[in-house]
């Protein structure tokens, strides 16, 4: 069937400069490095859909104005099988990826690891431990922690030209990822246009969840299942633009925006359909940090700790403490801009919050940092924020200005 574009968005907020290079990769032949002769690494496995989100803190990590330099080397097996890793304490092998800045340019570089020894120092997971199943150990090691970090949203995209479908309810889309191209959702009807992950991934069991399918039934016949790296171009690539459809982190596909568009999705019970960000060309994530978009998860840090509860890798806690806001480093600078401008949500964004992958088990959360987050995300502040400390857009975070009504001063605005 064909439907028109349905808009069920309520604000309206200016779009702005997120990540705007591209990925690239480019190494020359036979320069391959070992990955432990690179300055200080700190090895990462699991997720590949929080990958723009690492990068953008990775190239920060090893740039010229670093003091302690670090290089975050990635392995990108899925969200569960990375912490299978970590869970059963498996040794990392083959090629990982590290990152670098050409100019303004994000550069995938490769690096390789050794036949044994190498273990994870962090995994890096969509999903909470239990929603992997038989893929990880059935019981979480005690000594393996969970550090939730910035939240992750996940969305049905398809072809930029596609301009017929505008949105998918989770009983379409557990007909189209449970029946395939018979289901006659749209105009979604070659199966060869269907694209999913496995069940390993955590973009396909966030998604699995908030349809009602197992993470295990979106599979061929039903569907092409194609890596995280390589869904931006399968459908966009694909013959017919009209019938592909896959799944995608947001991060990743606000790097694609160009040959993708992403469909407002309507949760079970919902009468109307949401984009993640208040319009369809905004990037302000306001319908998941609200809570009316439901595809979301966080993205768990998972490191072992000593007896004190920190991690007993010092590479990790470094990288994790970061990426939580927890320390500040001068050359990553803030770290509600960087996750804000890579794409993904900074905890503090949030007004809800969840304890499970499913959906249906929201709960309220006070949002510190919101508006700092919508300057960074779309380039301006809401008119109802008011800057605090110094600097252009409020700068450090003291009381300067004099945050009144129980507000105080973080990251530049009083909230």
């Amino acid at each position: 069937m064909t439907r028109m574009t349905r808009f069920a968005v309520t604000l309206a907020v200016t779009a702005g400069g997120m990540l705007a290079a591209r990925a690239a990769s480019a190494q020359d032949a036979g320069t391959t490095p070992t990955c432990a002769s690179l300055t200080n690494p700190v090895y990462v496995t699991g997720s590949s859909a929080f990958e723009a989100t690492l990068a953008a803190f990775a190239v920060k990590l090893t740039s010229t104005s670093e003091t302690t330099p670090m290089t975050v080397v990635d392995l990108k097996p899925g969200s569960c099988s990375g912490v299978n890793n970590i869970a059963t304490n498996a040794d990392l092998t083959g090629t990982a990826t590290y990152y670098a800045l050409t100019g303004t340019t994000l550069t995938k570089l490769s690096c390789t690891l050794p036949a044994s020894g190498q273990k994870a120092d962090l995994a890096v997971s969509d999903v909470f431990y239990g929603s992997c199943g038989t893929a990880a150990p059935a019981t979480q090691p005690t000594a393996l922690k969970d550090f939730p970090g910035p939240v992750q949203a996940i969305e049905f995209i398809v072809n930029k030209q596609n301009t017929t479908t505008g949105y998918l309810t989770a009983a379409e889309g557990q007909d189209l990822y449970g029946c395939g191209a018979g289901a006659n959702i749209s105009s979604f009807n070659q199966m060869n246009g269907i694209f999913c992950r496995d069940a390993n991934s955590g973009t396909q069991i966030v998604v699995a969840d908030n349809i009602g399918l197992s993470p295990a039934t979106p599979a061929p016949p039903i569907c092409v299942s194609v890596s995280g790296s390589m869904m931006p171009t399968s459908v966009a690539g694909y013959a017919s633009p009209n019938a592909a459809i896959g799944m995608l982190s947001a991060d990743n596909y606000d790097l694609n925006r160009s040959t993708l568009g992403a469909l407002a999705f309507a949760a079970a019970g919902q009468t109307k359909a949401y984009y993640t960000d208040s319009t369809a060309s905004a990037r302000d994530r306001q319908n998941v940090r609200d809570g009316h978009y439901t595809m979301w998860g966080y993205e768990h840090l998972f490191a072992y700790v000593d007896g004190t509860g920190k991690p007993s890798s010092a590479n990790a806690a470094r990288l994790i403490n970061i990426i939580n806001g927890v320390v500040t480093d001068a050359a990553v600078g803030d770290y509600v801009t960087v996750e804000a401008t890579a794409g993904t949500i900074p905890v503090c964004a949030m007004a809800v919050k969840k304890t499970d992958d499913l959906p249906g088990y929201l709960s309220p959360a006070t949002a510190t940092c919101s508006c700092a987050f919508v300057k960074a995300a779309t380039g301006t502040a809401p008119t109802s924020c008011v800057a605090c400390g110094g600097g252009s857009d409020g700068g450090a975070d003291a009381a300067v200005g004099g945050c009144t009504g129980g507000k105080t001063c973080h990251s530049g605005f009083c909230e």
